[in-house]
């Protein structure tokens, strides 16, 4: 009797600690999730500084859960910190977590750091476990692009577009191989569909229009150009004084005098000695100070790009 006391005095304790575990495990999960959330929130602030420190913390609390590294590595990334994320991503995988999206998320980084063998091999381990994954065909598309696969990457875009007719970003990239390749007559329908819809993002939309009027402006239908231009133009953040020139330019061309006045402002307010603009400042000076009232047609620099082979890439990136 002695002996069985004893014995159940030391089984207890040992079955309270084997509960232990999994109730320490869990609550160490919990607190690592909060503090990822955290971070994630303090991202969405701007304070990225703040977003690190949480994260280790998260880490630190449960360094061997590889779901957990999983979300860390992607709150890493939305810091900044994209070594760090890296780490802790290929940790996740090492552990043998089968996530297309966790995938993808290395994938990108090291498309964008230029490995593109090693970004093939994790798109293929994301089209292995979702064969029709879109954003895993997309990038399958952007690495046959840099490999110079134009064939190859058109296929496998409108392979995607074919199963979905509504993809934007499919018809954007198609249409910047067609553009790059000598065919933007091609191109142009599936500009003008996003250019139309009110479905779109507002950059995507932008990026159609402009896209357009780059074609129009190398076939010299300057006023659908100077349309499409000028539509861009409304939606786009940021110009570059090159891109106000190109708006400048066309509307010229197309006779919208108080437009192109209003861009080759812009243009020369970002780039005072931009060379261009102030060629076509000297022709507005002209012809108001001229005795007759005649529209001036003196020749003017085109923008850049626009002279050249048809094969140059006229999507901004």
């Amino acid at each position: 009797m002695a002996r069985y006391a004893l014995v159940l005095i030391v089984f207890v304790p040992l079955a309270a600690g084997c509960g232990l575990v999994p109730l320490l495990n869990r609550r160490s999960a919990e607190e690592s999730a909060r503090l990822t959330d955290e971070a994630k929130q303090a991202c969405e602030r701007g304070e990225r500084k703040q977003a690190r420190e949480l994260l280790s913390r998260a880490a630190a609390v449960a360094p061997d859960d590889p779901e957990i590294q999983r979300d860390i590595g992607r709150g890493l990334l939305l810091a900044g910190e994209t070594e760090e994320a890296v780490k802790h991503l290929r940790y996740m995988m090492h552990r043998g977590v089968d996530d297309p999206d966790a995938y993808l998320d290395l994938a990108r980084i090291l498309f964008e750091e230029r490995r593109y063998n090693e970004c093939q091999e994790l798109v293929d381990s994301a089209l292995r476990l979702v064969p029709g994954h879109t954003e895993a065909q997309l990038l399958r598309g952007r690495l046959a692009e840099v490999r110079n696969r134009d064939e190859e990457a058109l296929e496998i875009y409108y392979r995607m577009l074919a199963g979905d007719p509504s993809s934007t970003e499919a018809k954007l990239r198609i249409s910047d191989l067609l553009v790059r390749t000598g065919q933007p007559s091609q191109a142009a329908p599936l500009l003008q569909s996003i250019a139309d819809s009110d479905r779109v993002a507002p950059e995507e939309q932008a990026r159609a229009h402009w896209v357009l009027g780059q074609i129009y402006a190398k076939d010299r239908r300057w006023p659908e150009a100077s349309e499409q231009l000028s539509a861009a133009a409304e939606v786009r953040p940021k110009l570059s004084a090159d891109d106000c020139y190109q708006v400048a330019y066309a509307a010229w061309e197309a006779g919208h005098r108080d437009q192109a006045q209003q861009f080759l402002t812009r243009t020369l307010t970002i780039n005072p000695q931009h060379g261009d603009a102030l060629a076509l400042a000297a022709v507005f000076h002209q012809s108001e100070t001229a005795a007759h009232a005649a529209y001036s047609r003196s020749p003017l620099p085109a923008p850049k790009g626009w002279d050249e082979s048809s094969r140059e890439r006229v999507v901004p990136q």
